[in-house]
């Protein structure tokens, strides 16, 4: 019998708050289809966002591609938070897991990702944490 496996996904990156209200910023809810996607497609509006922003949201799509690829249909609970590493919360959350940069990714409590946004980098450490995760789920 398969388990489930629990993941809570945060993601620090540079999302600039002050845009949070505006429903064009939410790029990801899109990709993900999720409740009020049909007011945040990558319109015209949404493109006049700095590069910057625009790549953040670029980038935690491509997790959650990676997230989804390496779960594969396995039975799984997974959240992901996107934390604007230059809030106070960011900075709490970047001294508690010793970000040393302005990217990481933090699987269950564990830092699995701190550098450059390389997403090649990214994807091996993500398949390769949830990997291990998988293994327990599967034979515990």
């Amino acid at each position: 019998m398969r388990g489930t496996l629990h993941l809570r996904v945060i993601l620090l990156d540079v999302y600039p708050t002050q845009l949070g209200h505006c429903p064009h910023y939410n790029l990801v809810s899109s990709q993900m289809m999720t409740a009020g996607s049909e007011f945040c497609e990558l319109s015209s509006q949404a493109l006049e966002y700095p590069q910057d922003v625009i790549e953040s949201h670029r980038r935690a799509i491509e997790v959650m591609g990676c997230l989804k690829k390496v779960l594969n249909g396995f039975n799984a609970d997974v959240s992901v938070e996107m934390v604007d590493i230059l809030s106070p919360k960011g900075f709490m959350l970047s001294l508690r897991y010793r970000v040393r940069s302005n990217f990481a990714v933090v699987v269950n409590g564990k830092k699995v990702y701190d550098g450059e946004p390389m997403m090649k980098a990214v994807e091996r450490s993500l398949e390769d944490h949830i990997a291990s995760l998988l293994n327990a789920v599967r034979t515990g």
